[in-house]
C-alpha cells in the first residue's frame, strides 16, 4: 500500500514539475510580448507627440528650402508640406499622398512621404 502511495506521489510530482516548466515558459513568452507591446506603445506615443507639435510655417519667416537649402525667390516658389507644415521648394515637395487630415492626395515632403507610405 505504501509503495502505491509513493509511486502515485512521484507521478504527481513529475506532472506538477512538467506543469511548472510549461507555465514558466508561458510566463516568459507573456513577459516578452508585454515588453514588445510597451515598446510599441512608447513609439506610438512619440509619433503622436511629434504629429501634435507640427505647425504651419509662416511664409515670411522661411527663406530657404528645408531639404535642399536653396534660397527662395521669384523663380523658386515656396510650397507647404500638407502633413508637417514645413516649407519646401517644388522639387523637394513633389510627392503626393493622403494624410491623416486629407483622404485626397496632397503635396508632401520626402520625409513625410516615407512616413505616410512606408
Amino acid at each position: 500500500s505504501s509503495g502505491i502511495n509513493a509511486e502515485y506521489g512521484e507521478d504527481r510530482l513529475s506532472v506538477l514539475s512538467d506543469e511548472k516548466a510549461s507555465l514558466s515558459k508561458e510566463l516568459e513568452k507573456t513577459r516578452t510580448t508585454l515588453n514588445e507591446i510597451a515598446q510599441e506603445h512608447s513609439h506610438l506615443l512619440y509619433q503622436q507627440e511629434k504629429k501634435n507639435n507640427r505647425k504651419w510655417e509662416d511664409d515670411a519667416e522661411v527663406k530657404f528650402c528645408k531639404a535642399c537649402f536653396k534660397e527662395f525667390g521669384v523663380s523658386l516658389r515656396k510650397h507647404h508640406c500638407r502633413n508637417c507644415g514645413a516649407i519646401f521648394c517644388d522639387e523637394c515637395s513633389q510627392f503626393r499622398s493622403s494624410t491623416p487630415a486629407s483622404k485626397a492626395k496632397v503635396r508632401v515632403c520626402g520625409p513625410c512621404n516615407k512616413e505616410l507610405n512606408p
